[in-house]
């Protein structure tokens, strides 16, 4: 296949990297303006904007004739540079993702964002992204499926409810994302037709909330209702970036396509998914609702992208899926579980906020008479996230610990205000710590963080377990532990499965100094 380039729109993209140097002609303006001079003398230098324009153009057009990119079945070649050019090539088996985004803004001209992720990239980043035609994207795309793909193995499918997605929607919502979306339109509605017409619609939302107030301070019902407003918008995006949801199993591939205004298609190696995660929230987990999220390089990497497998479904019907799709990933029951006297150590952290905000609430509302009626609105406010949290944190006690079944370990944990169920291969295990604190010691229990391999460091935090439990489903092999000045000799003893990786146990001392000590490596 020869070298090709990419789509011609690129051309707009490579501009806008060059705009920076509109600042000189923006600046000789200025100049011109400060010492007084008149309309002719900037006139009379017009010739150097031109000329930085003109720059600006063919720098741009220099880089996209010049950006040649070639894709075949042994991997992906890309050339750029003007000056001095640069040789990229990805081999096929080394690609994890590889995505198609086809945004509304590009469907006119029949552009294809493609995007190529390895374990060689930056985790914040995608690795390679070009915007192709629609047809050369598609036919890469179908390329790469052909060798992953096998006659013999029949392609699976699943399609989702409507109502699981407008469930997942809900699950993915944040009312922060919404507000802030308000407040940029309001702030840019005035900078592009005045600030009278800005002000207009905030003084309606004003005579709104003071009109269905019912007697709650005005300024805490403007305040719950831009919550609630933030929180529908934000559902309405992700309901239409979830529409037409699809995943369909291949012998060594998943491909995962959704979206109406966006369309996006990901096909992901399934030998390099690194664990699979499911998560309930509070309302899912009284509904009995599960959602399926997989993590691999790659997928849900960018803002807007999804990361989502299976959606909001009940138990066994998502066990049904799930076996359907990847049944190398069995979930296994607890084995290992907090003790019944560990409870104060999931709800430390809720309680100090549940108790603390009333306490500084009646203290504000005595010093502050006049605005007694806010503060404690906004005191009944600020308890509703605090009593939440603390919910999630009583459901963590009942359900955390960690399972094993054969190579394969089930985490049982919380992690803000979701509740996770993470399957974890032990091939992608790449640190096990055992952190205990001096209360902790009495009882002989502690707490495991377990790193795994993923673009971006991701830890898997399991309260207040026992210790001996923990060492004999990890294969480790305990030893004494006898404290002598403060120093103690390790918990756990490396073994084959933890080698290469290096392993700690954090403990503290008698002066509260934390102290690691290396066991492996």
């Amino acid at each position: 296949m020869p070298q090709q380039r990419t789509h011609f729109i690129s051309l707009f993209q490579m501009i806008w990297r060059f705009l920076f140097l509109l600042i000189f002609p923006a600046a000789r303006g200025f100049l011109t303006a400060l010492t007084g001079g008149n309309v002719s003398e900037w006139l009379d230098g017009a010739w150097k904007d031109i000329l930085i324009i003109a720059a600006i153009l063919i720098l741009a057009f220099a880089q996209w004739w010049n950006l040649r990119y070639r894709w075949d079945s042994s991997g992906l070649s890309l050339r750029r540079g003007v000056l001095f050019q640069r040789r990229l090539f990805i081999p096929a088996q080394q690609i994890i993702t590889m995505s198609l985004t086809r945004p509304f803004y590009l469907k006119p001209v029949g552009g294809v964002v493609l995007r190529v992720d390895t374990w060689a990239g930056a985790g914040s980043t995608t690795d390679i992204a070009l915007t192709l035609p629609r047809r050369a994207a598609l036919a890469i795309l179908a390329n790469r499926q052909r060798h992953l793909q096998q006659a013999d193995f029949s392609p699976r499918e699943y399609h989702p409810k409507g109502l699981y997605i407008a469930c997942l929607a809900a699950i993915l919502s944040s009312s922060f994302a919404g507000v802030i979306f308000f407040a940029t339109f309001i702030s840019q509605t005035g900078s592009l037709l005045g600030q009278e017409f800005a002000d207009r619609i905030t003084g309606t939302f004003e005579q709104i909330t003071r009109a269905i107030a019912w007697g709650i301070p005005p300024a805490t019902v403007a305040v719950a209702y831009l919550i609630v407003f933030g929180w529908l918008y934000s559902f309405a995006r992700n309901l239409i970036r979830h529409k037409n949801f699809v995943v369909r199993r291949w012998k060594h591939e998943l491909l995962i396509e959704s979206g109406v205004i966006t369309n996006r298609s990901y096909s992901i190696r399934l030998d390099q998914i690194n664990y699979i995660d499911i998560r309930q929230s509070l309302v899912t987990k009284l509904l009995g609702l599960y959602s399926v999220f997989v993590n691999a390089v790659g997928y849900g990497k960018e803002k807007n992208d999804i990361s989502a497998m299976i959606p909001a479904n009940p138990w066994p019907r998502l066990q049904r899926h799930l076996h359907f799709l990847l049944p190398e990933f069995v979930s296994s029951p607890r084995q290992v579980k907090p003790n019944p006297g560990s409870i104060f150590r999931f709800l430390l952290d809720p309680l100090i906020p549940t108790v603390s905000i009333p306490v500084v609430g009646w203290v504000m509302a005595m010093l502050f008479p006049s605005w007694a009626d806010f503060t404690y609105s906004i005191v009944w406010m600020a308890m509703v996230p605090c009593l939440w949290f603390l919910s999630v944190r009583l459901l963590d006690y009942l359900s955390s610990g960690i399972g094993r079944q054969g190579d394969i370990f089930t985490l049982r944990y919380s992690r803000g205000n979701q509740l996770h169920t993470v399957i974890l291969p032990k091939s992608r295990i790449s640190q096990v710590i055992l952190r205990q604190s001096p209360i902790q010691a009495f009882d002989r229990r502690c707490d495991v963080l377990i790193d795994s391999l993923s673009e971006q460091k991701t830890r898997h935090h399991l309260r207040n377990l026992d210790i001996a439990q923990v060492m004999e489903l990890f294969d480790c092999n305990e030893t004494a532990v006898v404290p002598q000045l403060g120093r103690h000799k390790p918990l756990i003893s490396p073994t084959e499965f933890l080698h290469p990786f290096p392993h700690y146990l954090r403990r503290w001392g008698p002066f509260g100094k934390k102290q690691n000590k290396k066991t492996g490596g």
